[in-house]
């Protein structure tokens, strides 16, 4: 999928659709403040179960990232590690419709990353972002696409 089709699908995802439910939006945030949790944990397992087996990455000025194994070499390579010391999520708009969810707000985010033992100078990113979410057979909600662009 590429980014304007990502588009096209947050964009027809804004048109009209039944009403949200207070459940519904609670549970695809709920879902999108795990992403900002399993990251303030630090634990790659955690990271990676707020997403589904086939989610796909669009970074900003990146190619797309598509599928777990690919996201986890591209956040947890094996050359370095990084730490997030700080993140800050808002989510200004939900939408809902049926198993399909989309999220979006700004947010920041400040790491450390290590290599070969030595700390570097943390950073600290901000950036606005889109999470379309699925709906998973046992109820819960889990990010499928992710979309981010750093500010200046």
């Amino acid at each position: 999928m590429t980014i304007a089709s990502l588009v096209v699908m947050i964009l027809i995802a804004g048109q009209a659709a039944p009403p949200l439910t207070s459940g519904d939006r609670a549970a695809a945030e709920a879902a999108t403040q795990a992403y900002r949790e399993a990251w303030l944990s630090n634990d790659p397992q955690r990271i990676m179960a707020t997403l589904t087996p086939d989610a796909v990455l669009y970074p900003s000025t990146l190619p797309p990232i598509a599928g777990s194994d690919a996201i986890r070499k591209f956040w947890f390579p094996s050359s370095s590690s990084t730490r997030v010391v700080a993140m800050e999520l808002s989510i200004d708009r939900v939408h809902v419709d049926g198993d399909t969810a989309v999220t979006s707000g700004m947010g920041s985010l400040t790491f450390v990353v290590t290599t070969n033992g030595v700390d570097g100078d943390p950073r600290t990113q901000r950036s606005w972002h889109v999470n379309v979410l699925r709906r998973q057979r046992d109820g819960t909600w889990l990010i499928w696409k992710r979309m981010w662009g750093d500010l200046r």
